[in-house]
């Protein structure tokens, strides 16, 4: 890629020339355009019908969402639980409740938080409160109000056009129309990022809320007060600096860690010598998402809306019968850090390590396949390394300790969990990103977001009903496949969405005393296990899978057997190769010799494994009285000796 590509050309608008409507044109088609397809979808589909039901923390925003609207409130009560049958006959699987204090003394104090209380239980039985933060579901209550259900989806087309405008206005402020334009649109649409469009959760909402909180911080950087938009131009006054602080103060009371992004803007402004505006930003910060804590306290007794007595429900729920309790659910407070988990000396290093190389090119929350845009940005900043400002370095720190916080405080879990499309949790960061993207003159570099972008995510975003319900499905072929596959992340993988294919039990065969153990299959080309504990390879193709142990192994043990047809065999354990070709009928055993392999959460160990088969039969054709339509390559037992 050549700098004269990334750097505006001669006939490219220069700050200080009069561009008038036309370079608002482009950015307001491309918004509308999204306004048009996705508003129209929010109006149009059968939301709770398309959705095939509700799925991770969706039931909790879902359900306090209505609450608001109904109610005017955000406490749970029986009547909440009847109103989810209207629309969801599997009702709120994976709500999360709490119950409630009442304050009953409070204070001041010189240390964080600053505010004690004495509480006692809430002296109301026939509530509970809920496990999440409320301020989603409050902006989207309006539209819901007006919308139903399909409401969410209309405050989602609104915040997706948002953050197109504004990412066109921030990158035409340095380059022509229709390489903004183009860029913009690719590091919106290119991405997983429309698949939370369909989400009932705060993930496109806080995209939102970080690329429009640096947009306000940086757009007057680029921009000069002459040269903006009319209406926009308080944002080159002191102002716009607040606006960032007060938006990042909402982010923070909806996901905590988005409070690592004002550090940057505020010691930004420390070093350009704007002390007013980093005090005040600082206090405007501090006072809304501090509010909004306090608000939590007035409505649950409880600053921490995760933190208490709190659980999930999947099959049974509070109030559901007369009989039915808080006992039915799950405990899942998170009010401390597992410290002895995560720092671990065994583990940290060994997590950190690989938990880098995952974060970027990992096969199920990989940033490079998932938000390609991002690693376009990062690679332009190393081509113009000698053109970056003071601000792009603040907006890199910024980024830096997100990725940091994650990969260090949930080693195990930082996708966001096992039915996350993508990296989730990225989402709140990814959108300042966009203030890393070079400003492109030429047509075909903007087009590289595209068509990189493209490759990975076209059928998930194409699709996001499906591939938000049945998360594990997208990575079974493709191009994801070449990607490795995140041995940090083993119980949150999306597969695990699908019960059949993961967890089956092999080995432990009956007078053999050999060692059980499970395998993860990460596709659809191996068949169900047969009842020797054996599986069936598909014909010509190449079935992978993890197996993982509670102990060491010495060795691998596979047979393999032929069907009716001849087939060349390939199989392949952590990257040492075997191959041989069986006749038909043939029986051979392979043995692979173990090390330690990966050694996840320092207890149990895993290995990745694939088998290929050259060739099939389908039993019908071949099998006087058969009725197994399955298309067959070569039978595989597994055996592990210790």
């Amino acid at each position: 890629m050549s700098l004269d590509a990334l750097t505006p050309g001669p006939s490219a608008p220069r700050a200080g020339v009069d561009r008038g409507t036309t370079r608002l044109a482009p950015g307001l088609a491309l918004a509308g355009i999204i306004l048009c397809i996705y508003g129209g979808l929010a109006v149009g589909v059968d939301f709770p019908k398309a959705k095939l039901g509700i799925q991770s923390d969706e039931a909790t925003y879902y359900m306090m969402a209505h609450s608001l609207v109904e109610d005017g409130d955000v406490t749970y009560r029986r009547e909440d639980l009847v109103r989810v049958w209207r629309e969801f006959p599997g009702g709120p699987s994976g709500v999360f409740l709490k119950k409630g204090r009442d304050i009953v003394d409070a204070g001041l104090m010189l240390r964080p938080p600053f505010v004690w209380t004495t509480t006692q239980p809430d002296t109301d039985p026939g509530r509970l409160f809920f496990g999440k933060s409320f301020i989603y579901p409050l902006f989207a209550a309006p539209f819901v109000a007006i919308f139903g259900t399909n409401g969410f989806l209309v405050f989602h087309a609104l915040l997706l056009a948002l953050a197109a405008w504004c990412s066109y206005l921030f990158l035409h402020a340095r380059a022509p129309a229709a390489g903004a334009a183009i860029l913009a649109g690719a590091f919106v649409l290119a991405t997983v990022v429309p698949v939370y469009y369909v989400w009932i959760m705060p993930e496109l909402f806080n995209f939102t809320l970080g690329l429009v909180a640096y947009f306000c911080w940086l757009y007057k950087e680029v921009m000069p007060a002459e040269q903006m938009p009319r209406g926009m131009r308080w944002l080159s006054r002191p102002s716009s600096d607040l606006a960032a602080a007060v938006l990042l103060g909402i982010a923070t009371f909806s996901k905590v860690s988005n409070a690592l992004l004002f550090p940057p803007i505020a010691l930004w402004l420390v070093w350009k010598r704007r002390w007013a505006r980093a005090a005040a930003g600082s206090a405007a910060l501090g006072l809304v998402a501090g509010g909004l804590f306090a608000a939590n306290v007035a409505i649950s007794g409880e600053w921490n809306y995760q933190g208490g007595e709190r659980s999930t429900f999947y099959f049974e729920f509070p109030f559901q019968t007369p009989a039915s309790g808080f006992a039915t659910g799950t405990e899942k407070a998170r009010d401390e850090a597992l410290t002895d988990i995560i720092f671990n000396r065994s583990t940290f290093l060994p997590n950190l390590g690989r938990n880098l190389l995952y974060f970027v090119v990992g096969r199920y929350a990989g940033i490079l396949p998932y938000f390609f845009p991002a690693v376009f940005a990062l690679g332009a900043l190393v081509v113009m390394r000698r053109q970056l400002r003071s601000w792009h370095y603040a907006v890199l720190a910024a980024a830096a300790a997100q990725l940091l916080f994650f990969i260090v405080i949930t080693p195990y879990t930082w996708l966001g969990g096992g039915g996350s499309v993508g990296n989730r949790y990225f989402m709140g960061a990814y959108g300042i990103f966009l203030f890393l993207l070079p400003p492109v003159s030429r047509v075909p570099v903007a087009l590289v977001p595209w068509l990189v972008g493209a490759l990975f995510t076209a059928p998930i975003v194409l699709n996001p009903f499906y591939s938000s319900f049945y998360p594990g499905s997208y990575a079974k072929q493709g191009p994801l496949r070449l990607l490795p596959v995140e041995l940090t992340l083993v119980y949150d993988w999306p597969i695990n969405t699908d019960h059949g294919r993961v967890r089956v039990w092999f080995g432990d065969n009956a007078g053999q005393n050999d060692p059980g153990f499970q395998i993860y299959f990460f596709d659809d080309n191996a068949y169900p296990r047969e009842a020797d504990k054996s599986f069936w390879v598909k014909g010509g193709s190449r079935a992978e899978f993890l197996i993982k142990t509670d102990r060491p192994m010495k060795r691998l043990v596979f047979t393999l057997t032929a069907g009716a047809v001849a087939t060349d065999v390939r199989v392949t354990v952590d990257g040492r190769t075997q191959q041989i070709r069986l006749q038909p009928g043939g029986v051979q055993r392979m043995f692979f010799a173990l090390d330690e392999g990966f050694v996840y959460q320092g207890t149990w160990p895993v290995w990745v494994a694939s088998v290929s088969s050259s060739d099939g039969f389908v039993p019908i054709f071949v099998e006087r009285g058969s009725t197994d339509t399955r298309y067959l390559g070569v039978n595989v037992k597994p055996m592990l000796v210790e």
